[in-house]
């Protein structure tokens, strides 16, 4: 009976400290807590106890955290590059404007010879057609974003839309001074995907090639996708990660009408066609590989 007596007494000593332990790390998770909320600190949560459910709970609260920090960290990119934008977006407008308010009148006046109103109005259709693109850049995107482009899935052959979308682009590449290598077999590779989409999609990359690259450009097809790379100077400043985020660019000095959304559309267009595409850096090459 005696013995019953001091297991019992044991038994109940040993809970009464293991609620203590319990109780005790359930005040320093507490505390490291209230110092998170109120310093913003990047500690985690730690328990000295071997209780599977808090280790659980600390694990599950650390993960919570940690996600909350990430999109913290997201959101001040955002907000960054969201500022940015709406800097380079009034620059963009603002410039073009001005110029062409000038040049009017300019041609308004009665001394201008005709040889000259015809270089002003040369000069204002060029104002006017980056004014366009980039109205229509805007445009694109929240109608992408809003699930307001029409998808018409068909059967396509990519051989021939990549063959056709490069052509478009020949002269300005030679006019560059690009290298250009073109690697699409004769055997057909098929895809069921929106025409226009994907159009816009491997146009959009061609056109960020030219506008970001020097050099080289390369355009390869395979059953593993198209590969569209090309030579960049400053690619070890370039972070292939966030390249498809929008209003980013490369450039933060900008003056060439580029609020960073052509690929953006690009990010937003491949998902919508249910496709994947993904950066990466090679050498001197930035690499783009667009699978649909």
């Amino acid at each position: 009976m005696e013995i019953h007596v001091i297991l019992l007494i044991v038994g109940l000593v040993i809970s009464i400290i293991y609620i203590l332990l319990i109780k005790r790390d359930v005040g320093n998770i507490n505390r490291a807590l209230k110092i998170i909320e109120a310093i913003d600190s990047s500690m985690c949560l730690t328990t000295e106890t071997f209780d599977a459910d808090i280790v659980e709970l600390c694990n599950r609260i650390n993960s919570i955290l940690g996600k909350l920090r990430e999109n913290l960290k997201q959101n001040e990119r955002t907000n960054t590059a969201m500022k940015r934008a709406i800097t380079n977006i009034t620059h963009d407008l603002r410039t073009p404007l001005t110029t062409v308010i000038g040049y009017l009148q300019l041609l308004g006046e009665k001394n201008t010879p005709p040889r000259k109103k015809s270089e002003y109005l040369a000069i204002i259709q060029r104002r006017l057609a980056s004014l366009t693109l980039l109205m229509n850049s805007l445009f694109d995107y929240t109608q992408i974003i809003e699930g307001r482009v029409e998808l018409r899935p068909e059967m396509i052959n990519l051989n021939n839309i990549l063959r056709d979308t490069i052509s478009l682009f020949y002269d300005d590449f030679i006019s560059t001074g690009f290298v250009v290598e073109v690697d699409i077999p004769d055997e057909p590779i098929y895809a069921v995907c929106d025409l226009t989409a994907y159009l816009r999609i491997s146009q959009n990359l061609i056109r960020n090639a030219l506008e970001h690259g020097n050099g080289r450009f390369k355009l390869s097809l395979t059953e593993n996708g198209a590969l569209f790379s090309n030579q960049t100077e400053n690619i070890d400043a370039l972070d292939p990660q966030i390249i498809f985020e929008r209003f980013y660019t490369s450039d933060s000095s900008r003056s060439t009408g580029n609020v960073g959304l052509g690929l953006a559309i690009v990010k937003e267009l491949t998902n919508s066609i249910n496709g994947s595409i993904e950066a990466y850096k090679q050498d001197d090459m930035l690499c783009i590989r667009l699978v649909v």
